[in-house]
């Protein structure tokens, strides 16, 4: 995955993987964008801390 980026007409690509871990379950994001620009938008936005948001949504949800 290394130096691979999305294609042009879009802005990002998101791996989620899920596994199996001592405590429950291994949640990871890798999010790949197309250039830093992009990049640092998404921070400005708050995207980074979304992911956050969406993860313990899903935990909720889960343990619910």
């Amino acid at each position: 995955v290394e130096g691979w980026r999305p294609a042009p007409q879009l802005f990002m690509t998101a791996v989620i993987t899920f596994a199996d871990h001592p405590d429950g379950t291994e949640y990871r994001a890798h999010v790949m964008h197309r250039n830093v620009e992009d990049r640092k938008t998404h921070e400005e936005l708050g995207f980074q801390d979304g992911w956050g948001t969406v993860i313990g949504q899903l935990a909720a949800f889960v343990e619910g």
